[in-house]
């Protein structure tokens, strides 16, 4: 049987909930966001050491965390696109 993943209503609820106990951390992922798509790029490292230089503002991991302890108990997987989707939504600013 196949892991099972989150619906959209799922990532919506997960993203409500987010609102509604922890409405900082939606603001402070999109100001991180914004900082993070604004650095500069130095072309003359690999991929590898770009990826390496990037350090993931608190904000990112506080979000990430705040979704694995609100649904413990959920396959890694669920929790991982679960995050992944809410990260979209507010990332595309419809947070």
């Amino acid at each position: 049987m196949g892991e099972i993943l989150p619906t959209p209503n799922e990532i919506n609820d997960a993203l409500s909930y987010i609102k509604q106990n922890a409405p900082k951390l939606i603001e402070n992922y999109k100001i991180a966001a914004l900082e993070l798509s604004k650095a500069s790029k130095d072309y003359s490292l690999s991929d590898e050491e770009r990826a390496a230089s990037i350090i993931l503002p608190d904000d990112f991991i506080n979000l990430r965390n705040f979704i694995n302890d609100a649904y413990k108990g959920r396959s890694s997987m669920y929790l991982l696109f679960l995050y992944m989707g809410i990260r979209e939504i507010i990332i595309s600013s419809e947070a």
